[in-house]
């Protein structure tokens, strides 16, 4: 019986061992958590200049007066898609002397009108209209470009060109200086 016993005990201990049901341990979760993203992309709008300086050489009664440099204008957006356009302009704070005489003796200033400006290669117009900025008549505008949402962020370059002409104009010896400025604008 020793033997049986011993096969009876084995058996017993192989049941209980491997044979008996383990309670099942079911999964615990915790109660989810939250963490509020926010993450903000914020319109911007901005125009640079290469180069920031043109000279010119006069020569009287001339219409050519060239500049000795084009500018090139970028301007790069990052807008809202509530935004239907982006214009430049380009204008003078004064009409009557975009570029003022040097030599104090001297009164005769050139005119925003004389200065002409061709834009990506287009014929050249003068710088005499009433745009956004600037003073009345002294001004052009550059470009309008229409936004979707897919240009809602892009940019572009524009070449200018720029002339003095003194057609018709009497105009002393003197060193003429002035401020040419661009700025753009997102409407509405």
């Amino acid at each position: 019986m020793t033997m049986t016993r011993f096969i009876l005990t084995a058996a017993t201990m192989a049941l209980l061992l491997f044979g008996s049901a383990r309670p099942a341990l079911a999964q615990l979760d915790s109660a989810e958590s939250t963490a509020t993203l926010t993450a903000v992309l914020p319109e911007s709008l901005t125009v640079s200049l290469l180069p920031g300086a043109v000279n010119f050489t006069l020569s009287s009664g001339s219409a050519n007066n060239a500049g000795n440099l084009p500018i090139a204008v970028t301007t790069t957006w990052t807008l809202a898609v509530t935004r239907t356009d982006v214009a430049l302009y380009a204008y003078f704070s004064s009409a009557s002397a975009a570029l003022v005489h040097t030599i104090p003796a001297s009164t005769v200033d050139i005119p925003s009108a004389r200065v002409e400006v061709s834009v990506n290669g287009a014929a050249a117009v003068p710088l005499d209209q009433t745009v956004a900025f600037g003073a009345a008549s002294a001004g052009r505008r550059i470009f309008t470009q229409n936004l979707t949402a897919l240009t809602a962020s892009s940019s572009r370059t524009d070449s200018l060109a720029l002339n003095i002409n003194l057609s018709s104009y009497s105009l002393p010896a003197d060193t003429y200086t002035g401020t040419l400025r661009l700025r753009a604008r997102a409407t509405p």
